[in-house]
């Protein structure tokens, strides 16, 4: 069976709080995930931070990593989902 690699956005929210972007990249570190874009900044709420990180993985990894990063003490919420316009983009090819 063929392991199906996807690009995926996770979204977290955190708490605004020193050394937290060490530890998140610290989780994909750990598993040799590769980030392809990784992005932080102001949320819409104050004193929260939002942190939009691309990567190319199967969904069931996605999901370990989403949890993971739940786990953190600073994290607020975590989200992910697939990349839509990556389909519309092998259709069209």
């Amino acid at each position: 069976m063929e392991t199906e690699y996807k690009e995926y956005t996770i979204t977290a929210y955190t708490e605004d709080f020193l050394g937290l972007i060490g530890r998140i990249n610290a989780i994909f570190s750990r598993r040799r995930i590769s980030i392809v874009n990784f992005n932080v900044g102001p949320s819409e709420i104050e004193k929260v931070k939002k942190f939009v990180i691309v990567i190319r993985e199967t969904e069931d990894s996605v999901q370990k990593i989403a949890r993971q990063m739940e786990k953190q003490v600073d994290v607020l919420e975590v989200h992910y989902h697939k990349n839509p316009h990556f389909k519309a983009m092998e259709y069209a090819s």
